[in-house]
């Protein structure tokens, strides 16, 4: 059975967030997913929680003016950021 591996969790707050902070900047989902060469399906999974990518993790977090470590602490435990 396909599903989310357990050490992902899926939050909705976080991409909401995340979706505002770039609507901000004049920046969608698409145009990041146009910067990453990937498929918006492929962020949003990324700003979900669903999924990790390091290249989209960084693209989001550039686009936003943090390093990804602020935006997605729980995948880089070991350098204690905060949250966007």
């Amino acid at each position: 059975m396909k599903g989310i591996p357990l050490d992902l969790t899926i939050d909705r707050e976080k991409h909401a967030r995340i979706r505002y902070e770039l609507s901000l900047r004049g920046l969608t989902l698409v145009e990041i997913a146009n910067r990453a060469g990937v498929s918006i399906s492929a962020v949003s999974a990324v700003s979900l929680g669903k999924s990790r990518s390091a290249r989209v993790e960084t693209i989001l977090a550039k686009a936003l003016d943090i390093e990804p470590d602020r935006l997605f602490p729980e995948r880089y435990p070991s350098n204690n950021g905060g949250c966007a």
